[in-house]
């Protein structure tokens, strides 16, 4: 990606998974227009959130998406380690929780915890969206997803402290869910069933 910025002409993502995004911010000579400042414009698309039978609150496209395009940021209160146990204990006794790792998808051992914690945590900032929060808080799992995570570092330069970007994977039709892989660890015994529905469904969350 030298000299190339991670999103193409049209703002679509093409930096491949797993790598930091680099956005344009008050340090640089840029206007807002430029082509290096998605994410931080907020969401342009059209979304609405629903009720499912089996899942809860979801949400689905209101247009069609193409792939690479922006859909919104994970927004919540940014937690320290301490007070992210202190919370997700309380979380596992409702059996809810909208707590995230912001490091999930780099390539350092994180993970995503919107759910019970189950699994004692290793990095020190967490996103929770439980009363603070947007719409991306209302978007479930899926074992075959049609969005993707992106860590996006705009002012700040820690990769612990970067905002979480999801981007649509594939070309999204109008009317259909959207849903991101939680990526949590299959625990011994039965765990917590999936409901994604989808062909390639591992039969579980945890």
């Amino acid at each position: 990606m030298l000299r190339r910025f991670p999103y193409d002409g049209e703002g679509r993502i093409v930096l491949q998974e797993g790598y930091l995004v680099y956005e344009c911010n008050t340090s640089c000579m840029c206007s807002e227009e430029c082509p290096n400042r998605v994410l931080q414009r907020g969401v342009n698309v059209k979304l609405e959130v629903f009720k499912t039978r089996h899942k809860g609150w979801a949400v689905r496209a209101a247009q069609n998406i193409s792939r690479g395009t922006f859909v919104c940021e994970y927004l919540g209160e940014v937690l320290n380690d301490q007070e992210a146990n202190r919370r997700g204990e309380r979380y596992d006794q409702v059996g809810c929780s909208y707590l995230y790792d912001i490091d999930v998808h780099l390539n350092t051992g994180g993970r995503s915890r919107r759910g019970p914690s189950r699994v004692p945590r290793i990095k020190p900032f967490v996103i929770d969206a439980t009363k603070h929060g947007n719409v991306a808080r209302f978007i479930n799992h899926s074992c075959s997803p049609n969005l993707v995570n992106y860590q996006v570092l705009v002012e700040s330069m820690d990769y612990q402290l970067a905002h979480i970007g999801l981007f649509a994977s594939r070309d999204i039709l109008c009317g259909e869910e959207l849903s991101y892989d939680y990526r949590y660890k299959l625990l011994p015994g039965r765990g917590c069933p999936c409901h994604c529905g989808s062909s390639g469904c591992r039969g579980r969350l945890y």
